[in-house]
């Protein structure tokens, strides 16, 4: 029997605020182990919480960014479990009155629900020491300060679950709000997997796989997951509800607990927080503040700019590289010369360096004008592209670097004929073979007429000069 699935997604993002949630301690990613970690933050009895305004407007943000509603009353609750890596025993969330409800994304013509976006503190981080046979706690992370962005069962496929997965992420880093480093835990994902056959109408027994911390590791986890339940089913067995672990090694996944119910947790209102009070006025500051998104620059690259569909998606694939471009344009609106440079010069240095465009020596205008200058003529493509090797090793303007090093284009005829004489004499061999109807020897002899002139000649005129010493012969 064929089986469909079904599933649903909880990403938990931690927002870029200096501080924790609760606390004064810093957010910071990294440092010695329970460094950054105070007496509230560690739990201890009678400490009492200080909320951090600047999670309120970052997850404001992330509704905007996911076409959600933002709701003006919001309230946090205390969520009880007893694990170790919660000292105080329960985690500070929100449950029945979320911050944001009702958003939702496209991914490839199909609209993918959000039911929610939700605060809450992240939890400690517990480090298994097998060799030894303990477990120690870190608390760093205790207390920084997350959203939960919760999904709707719409997804229907791992591929579908990493687009969508990418593209929340990219949303959050051009809103400022997570930088979405999956390695570093600033973005994990759980996934509600179950399925059905086709013609049925109930879902089937899901189970949650628990902090997928890559791209590769969603769609692994959800392909196995499916095929194991699709086993158990196919063999008379029963799904089991369960929260899983995914053994990155092994591919494989197996049970950490059984699945907890909402009322698990007992939630109940925190007396200590007040609630979240927003206005209209209050969000559209906020909305104010927030730049282009990717979709709506793909648009604009696609539509106004004419620029093919697949150079707009790399452009705007970091918000930074994006941002250059437009500048750029401003000052030389070749949308696609410009985007070419970009996309093929300046991503190959970038690519070959490791470097990251905000390390650049050269400014967007200075690109512009490297393009116009070539554009013009002024400078041949080929010289072009060695100035901007130029510019990006020592920075500098393209103009004066390519009058020092003789870029140039003067197209001194004299000294093309007098150079091409020159070396159709040297080369009889190659001259011979281009009569007996050899066309690849003449962009060699192109070459030795380049390594004589230098670039500041145009190839045109060096082509057509060339020609027709050739056909004198």
């Amino acid at each position: 029997m064929k089986y469909r699935t079904v599933i649903g997604l909880e990403i938990h993002a931690e927002l870029l605020t200096k501080s924790k949630a609760f606390c004064t301690c810093s957010a910071e990613f990294g440092g010695g182990e329970n460094t950054k970690v105070c007496p509230g933050c560690a739990g201890f009895p009678g400490t009492l919480p200080i909320f951090n305004q600047g999670a309120v407007t970052l997850a404001v943000k992330a509704g905007l960014a996911l076409n959600c509603q933002i709701n003006k009353y919001s309230v946090f609750d205390r969520k009880n479990y007893f694990y170790p890596d919660l000292p105080s025993a329960y985690q500070i969330s929100q449950y029945e009155y979320p911050i944001c409800t009702n958003g939702y994304i496209d991914i490839g013509g199909k609209r993918i629900r959000i039911n929610r976006i939700h605060i809450e503190e992240d939890a400690g981080k517990l480090v298994h020491d097998d060799l030894e046979g303990v477990s120690l706690a870190d608390y760093n992370r205790s207390g920084v300060p997350l959203i939960e962005i919760v999904t709707e069962p719409d997804i229907s496929s791992a591929e579908e679950a990493r687009e969508f997965v990418e593209q929340v992420a990219q949303r959050l880093k051009y809103a400022g709000v997570c930088d979405a480093k999956m390695e570093e835990g600033s973005l994990r994902c759980d996934v509600n997997i179950s399925i059905m056959p086709y013609d049925a109408t109930e879902f089937g027994t899901r189970t949650e796989i628990k902090n997928l911390n890559s791209f590769k590791s969603i769609v692994r986890a959800i392909e196995y997951e499916y095929q194991r339940q699709c086993d158990l089913l196919e063999s008379g067995k029963k799904v089991i509800r369960q929260t899983l672990h995914f053994n990155e090694n092994h591919g494989t996944t197996k049970p950490l607990r059984s699945k907890e119910e909402a009322h698990d947790y007992r939630y109940f209102p925190d007396a200590d927080i007040p609630a979240v009070l927003l206005t209209d006025e209050d969000i559209e500051k906020i909305k104010a503040t927030m730049p282009e998104l990717p979709d709506s620059r793909i648009k604009r690259y696609t539509e106004e700019y004419s620029l093919p569909f697949a150079d707009a998606k790399l452009l705007v694939s970091e918000k930074a590289l994006s941002d250059f471009y437009d500048e750029a344009v401003k000052v030389y609106p070749a949308y696609k010369q410009v985007s070419n440079m970009v996309l093929v010069e300046l991503l190959r240095r970038l690519n070959d360096t490791g470097a990251s465009i905000d390390e650049l020596k050269f400014t967007p205008a200075q690109l512009a004008e490297l393009v116009k200058l070539s554009d013009e003529g002024t400078v041949s493509k080929n010289a072009a592209k060695d100035i901007l090797l130029i510019m990006f090793e020592q920075g500098g303007h393209p103009l004066d670097i390519a009058e020092k090093n003789g870029f140039i284009i003067k197209d001194d005829i004299e000294l093309i004929e007098k150079t091409a004489d020159e070396i159709l004499a040297e080369n009889p061999k190659a001259v011979a073979e281009y009569k007996e109807g050899s066309q690849k020897v003449f962009g060699f002899l192109m070459g030795q007429m380049f390594k004589k002139i230098g670039k500041s000649a145009s190839p045109q005129t060096v082509k057509e000069i060339l020609n027709k010493k050739l056909s004198n012969l």
